[in-house]
């Protein structure tokens, strides 16, 4: 395996020799890195989490217990993915039938929070900042900022990179400043830009030890 300074790797966690782990990271009790596996800097893997052959979880990342990160998917940036929820890999899988070869990648973009038991299936994009509910099941490619809710899921709103519901309608015109961030979202027709506020809270610094920013 590969692993920076101040990598932390619990005495009952296996990373298999060809894992990629970056610095400021913790692995946890019961969890498992394949070889393929690539794991970036200031991340959390919590207990009994399992990353896959040519799987990729970014900088910044907190997967909560439980969670199986399968090959073909791929965290960017501050992606946080809630207890027990789930990536589906096959999309028509039988026992009889191996389809190792044709696994669908995923992609989920940077900021994104996948909600406790949701579970996103092969071959969408979760859009930057998406916020997909407890329970919920993301069936189709999400849009940046989108609040996602039920099963299927559906978007019922939008929500901000420090993680509140953003005033706007689903569709139309106007803006709104995050009190937080200074952060502003310009909704255009039916799709959200974010304008980042003087200290982006989603600009990932290389090379040292991330200090979260406090709720307050």
């Amino acid at each position: 395996m590969w692993l920076e300074p101040e990598t932390y790797i619990h005495p009952t966690a296996v990373v298999d020799a060809g894992a990629k782990i970056g610095a400021f990271s913790s692995v946890w009790h019961f969890s498992h890195l394949e070889a393929g596996a690539v794991v970036g800097e200031n991340c959390n893997l919590g207990q009994n989490t399992y990353i896959g052959n040519r799987a990729v979880v970014g900088n910044a990342c907190r997967l909560g217990n439980s969670v199986s990160v399968f090959s073909h998917v791929e965290l960017e940036d501050f992606v946080f993915c809630a207890p027990f929820m789930v990536f589906t890999h096959i999309s028509f899988p039988r026992a009889a039938v191996n389809r190792r070869e044709i696994f669908q990648r995923t992609l989920v973009k940077t900021g994104a929070t996948l909600g406790a038991n949701s579970t996103v299936v092969p071959g969408i994009t979760v859009g930057a900042g998406t916020f997909l509910g407890a329970g919920a099941v993301l069936t189709k490619s999400a849009k940046d900022w989108s609040l996602m809710l039920g099963a299927p899921a559906r978007q019922v709103g939008w929500v901000s990179a420090f993680g509140e519901r953003v005033e706007l309608p689903l569709s139309g015109s106007g803006e709104w400043r995050c009190r937080h961030t200074d952060d502003v979202y310009v909704l255009n027709g039916s799709e959200l830009s974010r304008r980042p506020g003087p200290d982006d809270i989603l600009r990932y610094v290389p090379g040292k030890k991330l200090e979260r920013r406090q709720a307050s």
